[in-house]
């Protein structure tokens, strides 16, 4: 994995699905901005990795013939919203995917989001 340490800092940075035109464009920004890439290696089995959402990482392709699977976890705070930015097809898709049924400006809540701590 390699992680481009500070990205978050520079919020939403592109809207852009995950494809290698967006690997180059991200690549090229990364660059542009001088910000430190730090490569961690390959992860196993198992492996764990905590990073804010907005910090760019990658990982190379898949050089085997097994398929590589993710779980990705995300917190968001009680009583955040749905951003109210340009709706993509690939948002589109993530929110009827992980928000179903929510629009722009309403709040991220549903069967999929349930609230884990409450103050």
């Amino acid at each position: 994995m390699t992680f481009a340490s500070g990205s978050q800092k520079l919020g939403y940075a592109a809207d852009l699905s995950i494809n290698d035109e967006s690997h180059t464009t991200l690549r090229d920004l990364i660059k542009a901005k001088a910000i430190e890439t730090i490569t961690y290696g390959a992860m196993a089995a198992g492996d764990v990795t905590f990073h804010n959402g907005w910090t760019m990482h990658s990982a190379p392709g898949n050089p085997t013939d097994q398929t590589r699977e993710v779980m990705t976890i995300i917190y968001v705070a009680d009583g955040a919203r749905v951003a109210q930015t340009v709706i993509t097809r690939a948002r589109q898709s993530d929110l009827a995917a992980w928000i179903p049924g929510a629009e722009p400006g309403e709040l991220i809540e549903s069967h999929l989001n349930p609230i884990l701590y409450k103050r």
